[in-house]
This record gives structure tokens, sequence and C-alpha cells, in this order.
């Protein structure tokens, strides 16, 4: 049967009905904008996307960056212009954008695309946007992430070898100094599965802070060998207490004197606990401020080529950072694109850069203002793909110095949790990293132990804790005591193992005993950790650590206890009780879950020695459930109980 046209088909309309088109339109799931001219003037939007964007009466016809004005700045604006301009569909996917008063949080995600809309034909007129809200799948499946240790696992063996020599290259974190902050974000490029030049470092000059950018010209393992030599000498130079002409004079003969080190960039920036800035940059771009209002400018190139080249040197610039400023180096691979120019690149940083500071935190990503700007900065610059390295490194003044720690507390052993709390908002407020927050706490925790249990032999009297951060990033705690210090037995056996793990968290302890009290010194370099490709999502929580001990039994498949909260003097007499219940005196075997642990001190790892040693002399299975990473796995390395018992998992 031969095909008739539509106009033939009794009852077919000769064209498509608009009324039909727009009831449709209006009911599709997925949010459609529709905007015209070059200032995107909104002349469409059906329900799915006037819910998406809120309440906003009036939409019609007023410019998109008016009817949505938290756009700006988050890198999507620039690509409408240029569907309008070009007349060529743009896609993204996964877009986190911002949408202010969200009933679901500002915080979103979405899959979009972008076309351009002709009339007459061959004009462009304006242009159509379809989007889909992605948020729960992104929020679903980064939980998963959250929750599994195979995230790591998830890349080829070749990508794990780059990533590996970049770690391995690059500083094992970032110094913690007093009215300051600062956060680093590295990507590898992956392209060819070969080692970069990128490199970055941050160091404390007493007091003042250093940060640093550079790139080493050509990839693979001879260019990383040559950025860690740069790096080294740097670093060295800056110790040395040279100024910056001179370091930078010294750098450069040495850039000359070492094969493949002609034409490496480098840009150097020194900061003052006043504000005070001194910097250079040898052939790198310049480094960009933010104030705390989201004002960005760029500080002035003083001139200068690269390292190890003929032609004048690099001059030093100066400039003053306010309370709040940001100041943010980068290397040239966050701005540089192909067939662009490099103020493009430029100025694009710098809306990023400002809408990143303006904008408040979200559950996905860190409270702190410096955290943020370097995490949004790399994520946004870098949405349409990186075809080199990418560094961000951002230093900001908080504008606000953390008092010193000074909390006394009656020599009670109930008291040691309280002194706890204290000291980790003390360290959190601080912006000391997770790894380091325990090993302090355990220090502290196991010296003031000490004086509750041996200091007052009658009772009464106080413990003492000081803590201060010094400008060379180091922690330096003080616990004192006015009774008197009980030396450790010749051989303590499994017990007295507070002042072993004391030396094991701390980089120094001292211990000063005399007639009228005793001292405890302890001190450690703070260091947090950069953030190096592939990046992850950390989640915030202002869930507070519970004060007491908390105990699940179960029975099936096997007798488990579960254990939660401050295991210490205070608790471990009932960790031994439950033990032995939960054991029915050690007549089954047992499964102990130690998973929400939150402090394990040296009286909870006396008791746990102490009922593996008679499980294990009535020949019966004990296995201990301890995650990576947890502050009871801290504490059963450093004890070495895991020689002795199974440790697990799950």
């Amino acid at each position: 049967m031969p095909e008739r046209a539509v106009e033939d088909v009794p009852g077919s309309p000769a064209s498509p009905d608009p009324h039909v088109l727009a009831g449709a339109l209006e009911e599709l799931p997925h949010g459609v904008l529709v905007h015209t001219g070059p200032e995107h003037l909104v002349v469409g939007a059906n329900r799915a996307a006037r819910t998406f964007l809120g309440d906003r009466p009036g939409i019609l016809g007023r410019p998109l960056a008016e009817v949505f004005p938290e756009i700006a700045g988050q890198n999507l604006m620039g690509r409408f212009d240029r569907v309008y301009a070009t007349g060529e569909p743009f896609t993204g996917r996964e877009w986190r954008i911002e949408v202010a008063g969200h009933v679901d949080g500002d915080d979103r995600f979405v899959d979009l695309d972008a076309v351009a809309l002709h009339d007459p034909p061959g004009v462009v007129s304006g242009v159509a946007v379809q989007f889909r809200d992605v948020t729960a799948t992104v929020r679903h499946r980064r939980s998963l992430e959250a929750d599994t240790a195979e995230l790591r696992e998830r890349y080829e063996a070749a990508q794990d070898v780059v990533l590996t020599l970049q770690r391995s290259l690059l500083p094992d974190g970032l110094p913690v100094l007093p009215g300051m902050r600062i956060a680093a974000h590295y990507l590898v490029a992956g392209a060819e599965q070969a080692a970069g030049g990128d490199w970055f470092e941050a160091v404390a000059l007493d007091g003042t802070a250093a940060i640093m950018v550079g790139d080493v010209v050509g990839h693979g393992s001879a260019a990383a060998a040559v950025m860690a030599q740069l790096r080294a000498v740097l670093v060295e130079f800056l110790l040395d207490g040279d100024d910056l002409d001179t370091v930078l004079a010294r750098l450069d003969a040495f850039a000359g004197r070492v094969r493949g080190a002609r034409g490496a960039t480098v840009c150097i920036v020194l900061v003052a606990p006043d504000g005070a800035v001194r910097y250079v940059c040898a052939g790198h771009p310049p480094p960009l401020v933010v104030s705390i209002d989201g004002a960005a400018r760029y500080l002035s190139a003083p001139g200068g080529g690269p390292l190890g080249v003929a032609g004048p040197a690099a001059t030093v610039g100066t400039a003053t950072l306010a309370a709040g400023d940001l100041v943010l180096c980068y290397s040239d691979g966050l701005v540089e694109r192909p067939s662009q120019d490099l103020t493009v690149g430029l100025t694009e940083l710098a809306e990023v850069a400002s809408a990143a500071m303006r904008r408040g935190p979200a559950s996905t990503m860190s409270a702190d203002a410096t955290d943020r700007v370097a995490e949004l900065t790399v994520e946004r610059m870098t949405r349409h793909g990186y075809h080199d390295d990418v560094t961000v490194l951002a230093l900001r003044l908080t504008g606000r110095v953390v008092p010193d720690f000074v909390v006394e507390i009656p020599a009670e052993a109930e008291r040691l949790s309280v002194l706890r709390r204290d000291l980790e908002g003390w360290l959190t407020e601080l912006g000391v990293g997770d790894a380091d927050v325990a090993s302090i706490e355990i220090a502290v925790g196991e010296a003031a132990t000490n004086s509750v249990e041996h200091a007052y032999p009658d009772g009464g009297g106080t413990v003492r804790v000081e803590g201060q951060l010094d400008g060379q990033g180091r922690v330096c705690m003080t616990v004192s005591d006015r009774g008197t210090w009980r030396p450790a037995p010749p051989d303590p056996g499994h017990r007295g193992r507070g002042l072993m793990m004391m030396r094991d968290c701390m980089d120094t302890v001292e211990i000063d005993d005399a007639a009228d009290g005793t001292v405890l010194l302890l001190d450690r370099r703070l260091r947090r950790e950069p953030v190096v490709s592939p990046a992850t999502v950390v989640e915030t929580s202002a869930t507070p650590r519970p004060s007491t001990m908390s105990v699940t039994r179960t029975v099936s498949p096997e007798p488990r206890i579960a254990l939660g909260g401050p295991i210490d003097l205070s608790t471990s007499e009932d960790l031994r009780r439950e033990l032995w219940s939960a054991s029915r005196g050690g007549a089954l075997p047992l499964v102990v879950d130690l998973g929400a642990v939150t402090h394990l001190g040296s009286a909870g790892i006396q008791v746990l020695y102490d009922f593996v040693e008679d499980m294990t002399a009535d020949g019966r299975s004990l296995r201990f459930v301890v995650p990576p990473g947890s502050p009871a796995r801290h504490a059963i390395v450093l004890s070495d109980l895991d020689r002795i018992v199974t440790v697990g998992e799950s």
C-alpha cells in the first residue's frame, strides 16, 4: 500500500498544533527554559523549570542573569553566550549549580543541553535549555563512594603508577599556622599516563608563610625528577633566611646548571602575619587575590622570564592583604586553553574564584572558605577538560588568631572526656587534620590519665593542660599537676603503655618531675593533607562525639559486642565487665566491634590485653573488628595489640 502524505490522512492536521505542543511542554518532567537575544531574555519556562528555580515571580521578559543572579561565576552564562554566538549546541553532565533558597538545599546537580533557536532560518534568535535535576542520583552515588574503601582501586594500574609517583614527589602536607589557612588541590594530566612537571610547596618561616607553584617543561619521569630538584632547593634557599631577591637569583643559577630545568617557571608568595606580601613571578601567571566580599584582583606582575634563560630577571613585588583576603597561586594548566587567549582564562578564573568565595558552605564540601575556593575553582575551571597538570594553592588570612588552649580539671577519671571534647574543639578551630587530632588527643589523654591515676594518692588535686600553635606550625602541649610522678616499672609487660603511646603520637615528649609536681611537654608538627587527584568529597558533620561508652550485643550468627564512645580510665572497668559478660565468662567465642569507639586510651588497651590473654589461654576464638583510619585502629597498632589477636575490617 503506498504511503500517504500527512495532509491526505483523514483527521490529520496539516501542521503541528501549538496549543498541543505547549501543553506537552508544560507537563514534561524535565525543566525547559527559552531565552532570546544576546541578553538572554526569558520568554518561556515550563512547570519543572519554575519549580526548580523556586518562587521567582515575573521571570518572563527579564534577562536570565537577573532572574537567576546566582548563575554568575558558575561558568554557565558564558556557555549560553557561545551557543547564541556560534549556533553550536552545548551539553553538560552532572554540573554542580547553586540555586538560592531551593527546598532541598542550595547545592544542585543537573544534566543539561542547550541548543540555538533560529528565526528566521539560519539566524540565531535565542537559546533553548533542557535540564534534568540529577541531585539525588549524584548524592546517592557519592554517599556510596564515601562509604567504601575500594574507591582508590577503581583506576587502571598505569594511573596508579602516575599518582604514586606524583605523590612521592609532592609535599606530604601543608603547614597549619596561626591566623592563616592553606589549602591545595592538584590534578594529574592523565592523557599521556605520564607524570608531569607541575609542583607546589608551602613552608612555615617563623610565622611567615611561603607558598609557591612551579612548572617544568615536559612530562614523564625526567620532568618529575627536575621538578623535585627545583622544589627541594627552593625550600632550602628559603629556610636559609635569604631575602626573596637572593632566593630567586640562586634558583635561577641552579636552573641554568641542571639539565631540563631551563625554561621552568615559578611563582613565590611570602605572606606575613600582618598581611604584608612579597612575591615574584618568573615566567608564571600572577597571583590572584580575592577579598572576603568576593572582589577579585590580580597582583601586578613585576616582569621577568622563566628560570635559567637569558633575559631580565624577575623582580619582587609587594602588596598587602586585609583580614579575610585570600591569595591564590595556580599552574598555567588551569587557565590556558588551546586556541584561546590567556586573558580569557584569567578572567574566567577571577569570576569563578570570586563566586566560590561568596557562596556559603554545603554538605558536600568543607565549611572553610579556603578549602571551598580551592575545590570549586579546580572543579569549575576543569569542567571542559584539561590537558596539563592543574595546581591550585590558596592561603587566606583568617582575621583571627585562635586563643591558646587552657583547661584545668579536677583529677577525676570522669572529667577526662570533658578534656578530650574541649581539646578536639580547639584543634578543629585551628584547622588541624584528623590524623593530627587523633594523635594529640591520645598523647594528651594519656598524660592526663597518668596524673589522675598517680599524682594524688590521697585524692583531690587538679590537672592543667595548656596548648599553643607556634609560628613554625607546631602544637606545643603542656600537661601539669602538683602531685608525685610515678616512673614506669623496669618490665611493665603490656601495662604502663601510656608513655610509649605518647612518644609514638608526638614528635617530642619531655618529663620534668619535681617535688612540687610533674610537667609533661609534648609537641608535634601539624600538616594538612593536600587534595591530589582523584579528588574526594569530604562530608562534614556537626554531630558531637558521645561522652560515654555505648554497648550493643548480638548473638546471631555469632556472639558479638559492638562498643562505641570513649574507652578511658573512667570506662575501662565497665569494658572489662561487658567483655566477660558477652563471652559468658570466657565460655563463648566473641567478636569485638570497635568501629564506633571515639577514643581508646591505655587503660582500655590494658583491659583488652588481659581479655585477649585469658581467652587465648582458654582456647576460645576471639576477633576484633576495627575499620582502617578509626581512632581504635590507631591505638591498637600503636600498642602492638594487633600482633596477638585477629583484627579485621568487618
